[in-house]
């Protein structure tokens, strides 16, 4: 009896693995039914064989393609994995979700350039996804392509205090300490005390030589329990830095005082002289008038909209007072309701959108207010700036070329094309040219004089 249950039992078996075998023949939609159950079961095996099979036949190339690429990665192949994933996703543009899944398995396996490559394609079918877009930056940095990441990441960087951390780290790396600083400060308006920032952003103001910098951010890194950078302990650099301060402020409260010497000598000559004046003159002085109080006159137009800016001024005091950009920005849009041709507004504008990270708006408004200022080149200098966070490096360079040709004395414009040559054009002796132009052009006492005369000795030293 046993014997005969036995058989029976084979027999059924045998006739599950015929009618398996048929369908992957007969009926390609039976078999990808099979295959992913063998999936599910995890039994990755024997659901390649059958999805193989199916390719072999052209059955459903672009589905089984893909359920191949999960049995391979159930399997532990990563790249025979990756490998399906891009064939799912090249054979059909419905699966291009496919080359993300490639990408990520090429990330893991330490394939940097072909991850790149998977990522673009993915984002070639959904560029507006940002998440991925910083992913596919931080590949190509990975890969070794630290000027097309910091591109991409620029664009995309949103409020993501790490992405706007990593973006300063690029600009220290190609020796922009001026906007490695911007984007640490920004990190730190995305994320109050974040360590990375601070540490960074300390970095930053040691090779600016920013002394006061340094001691706030040195304050807060050790509020936030960081107690060394770099193998510096900041308490003590922290302290060296108070008594300088203390020093350099006892000098200047010494030249002050030198100077106030000056002062009551010319205020008391003034007065003994009017009081001569008064004493030669025998006349005796004239009457008060009597005092009238005149009517109030009515209120115009004009003055209930001088009154109404005035109260909204006050209104944006009080908003910038308490950080309240948002707030701030809101009046301003109330000031150039009424009065479109303000230009400190246009400026005020700018400053507020820029700090709660609105590029986009307030590269708009430095444009309406460089239109009614065309001449302030700090006003360009945001604009630069703005553009450089918000647009591609080939948008980047070409304004830039713009504004040095309108500029072309000035010498924090002629720095930015001298970086931007190095950067992004990889133009060595243009950048020392510009360089170079830039030191004749500089003012005494210009922060960046010492690094650019270093970085030309660096230069020299090369060729």
């Amino acid at each position: 009896m046993l014997f005969r249950v036995l058989a029976i039992v084979c027999l059924c078996s045998l006739a599950a693995c015929r009618r398996e075998r048929v369908a992957s023949v007969e009926n390609p939609a039976e078999s990808m039914a099979t295959a992913r159950k063998y999936i599910g079961e995890n039994r990755p095996q024997e659901a390649i064989k059958i999805l193989e099979k199916c390719l072999s036949n052209g059955d459903n190339t672009s589905e089984a393609a893909e359920l191949l690429a999960a049995a391979y990665l159930l399997a532990g192949d990563g790249e025979l994995a990756a490998f399906y994933f891009e064939q799912a996703a090249s054979s059909s543009e419905l699966k291009y979700y496919c080359y993300l899944k490639a990408a990520e398995i090429h990330e893991q396996l330490k394939d940097f350039s072909r991850a790149a490559l998977c990522y673009r394609c993915y984002l070639d079918a959904l560029p507006e996804d940002d998440e991925i877009q910083v992913r596919y930056a931080e590949v190509l940095v990975r890969d070794g392509q630290r000027k097309k990441a910091l591109a991409i990441l620029v664009r995309h960087a949103q409020d993501h205090v790490a992405v706007h951390s990593r973006i300063a780290g690029l600009f220290f790396a190609f020796g922009n300490y001026i906007q490695a600083r911007n984007w640490y400060l920004s990190a730190l308006r995305c994320e109050k005390n974040n360590p990375v920032a601070l540490e960074g952003l300390w970095r930053v103001s040691l090779l600016l030589r920013d002394w006061e910098a340094l001691r706030e951010v040195g304050a807060t890194l050790l509020e936030v329990g960081v107690k060394f950078v770099g193998g510096v302990g900041i308490a003590d650099f922290v302290e060296k830095l108070k008594v300088k301060q203390r020093t350099l402020a006892v000098l200047r409260s010494a030249e002050f005082r030198s100077d106030r010497i000056i002062l009551p000598m010319f205020s008391s000559e003034s007065s003994e002289s009017s009081e001569q004046t008064a004493s030669n003159n025998n006349t005796p002085p004239p009457p008060p008038a009597p005092q009238q109080t005149p009517p109030i006159p009515p209120k115009t137009d004009k003055d209930e909209k001088m009154e109404r800016m005035e109260n909204w001024r006050t209104e944006l005091k009080e908003a910038k007072g308490r950080g309240d950009f948002d707030g701030a920005v809101a009046v301003l849009w109330k000031i150039l309701g009424a009065d479109s041709k303000n230009a400190d507004a246009w400026v005020d504008l700018t400053d507020c959108l820029l700090k709660i990270n609105k590029y986009d708006i307030a590269e708009m408004a430095v444009q309406e207010a460089i239109k009614f200022s065309p001449k302030r080149v700090d006003l360009h200098l945001t604009y630069l700036d703005i553009v450089l966070r918000t647009r591609n490096s080939t948008d980047y360079m070409h304004i830039l070329r713009e504004e040095k040709r309108k500029f072309p004395g000035n010498a924090e414009v002629r720095l930015l094309w001298a970086r931007a040559q190095e950067i992004y054009k990889e133009d060595a002796v243009g950048a020392k040219r510009s360089y170079e132009k830039f030191l004749q052009l500089a003012p005494q006492g210009h922060p960046e004089i010492s690094k650019i005369k270093h970085l030309l000795e660096v230069y020299g030293s090369k060729e």
